[in-house]
């Protein structure tokens, strides 16, 4: 059986300058790889590029909480400013 997406999300190779650009400030400078909630939300790459700045922030700079609080934290916050992703 054949993969059918039906999410549609833009590639490396994209002609958009605005998701190349989203592409290049987001990689995982070690692994050189784009997360999938960028990709994901590539086709709004000013929100795409918020929610990964949030979810930076979060991961980084919460210190003493353990990774399934700081995605609560996320989660929280994502809900309160009215986030549908």
């Amino acid at each position: 059986m054949p993969w059918v997406t039906w999410i549609d999300i833009e590639d490396e190779s994209s002609t958009n300058e605005a998701v190349r650009n989203l592409f290049k400030r987001t990689r995982n400078k070690i692994t050189n790889k784009i997360t999938d909630t960028v990709r994901l939300t590539s086709l709004t790459p000013e929100v795409s590029e918020l929610i990964n700045n949030l979810s930076n922030a979060i991961q980084r700079n919460a210190t003493g909480l353990t990774p399934r609080e700081k995605e609560i934290s996320a989660l929280i916050v994502s809900v309160y400013n009215g986030c549908v992703h």
